[in-house]
């Protein structure tokens, strides 16, 4: 439930609930196979493009940003750094998935690309639940308030205004309304005036998986 979720994470959670919500828009279209159709492979590329860049711009923040905080207050603690290790190995093993799902379509391989897809998707959401409920722990009772704070600033700087435009929008799509609003409050007035009157609206005539 949102309310067990501390103000801290909730960003992270709407993040896992878009990748899972896509990773289902990846399957059901690699299902339909009718990739041949050239609108419906533009509105596929497109979808799955967006897909990646904010999976991998997720994982990245986690590497460079997130692991190495906590991991200062674990210099001897070797079960809860064995989890952030687990964490890295998963985000590792699932960055050649997504290249093999890139081959597939690249080859128009409509076999290679569903099973390619099978795989992909179980490791990432096997990732995502664990992350949920070994890591997300870790996190809160490692990280005081200015660290959070840091790490949202850092994941900002990364993100940049730009990025921005399509990140809110693509977390917010089908997002849980309670969970929606609280992301929502951590904006600027002005901020939350671009995404409900520009951003939202534009990337909601985005065509997208087809």
């Amino acid at each position: 439930m949102t309310a067990s979720i501390s103000d801290e994470t909730i960003m992270l959670f709407v993040i896992h609930d878009a990748l899972r919500r896509d990773a289902t828009h990846l399957a059901r279209a690699v299902e339909r196979r009718d990739l041949d159709d050239p609108e419906r492979r533009v509105a596929f590329l497109r979808g799955w493009e967006i897909f990646k860049r904010q999976l991998q711009r997720h994982h990245e923040g986690q590497d460079r940003n997130l692991w190495p905080l906590i991991r200062t207050y674990l210099p001897a603690r070797d079960e809860e750094n064995a989890i952030l290790n687990e964490m890295e190995a998963e985000h590792e093993r699932i960055e050649p998935l997504m290249t093999a799902v890139d081959t597939a379509l690249r080859t128009s391989n409509s076999d290679w690309l569903a099973e390619s897809t099978v795989e992909f998707r179980q490791e990432l959401l096997a990732h995502l639940e664990h992350e949920e409920r070994e890591a997300v722990p870790l996190m809160e009772s490692a990280l005081t308030k200015q660290d959070w704070k840091a790490f949202a600033r850092a994941q900002r700087k990364a993100t940049g205004f730009k990025g921005a435009q399509e990140f809110f929008p693509y977390i917010l799509e089908e997002a849980d309304a309670d969970r929606a609003a609280r992301v929502r409050k951590t904006l600027s007035a002005p901020m939350r005036v671009l995404l409900g009157q520009i951003w939202e609206p534009r990337f909601a005539r985005i065509s997208r998986w087809g």
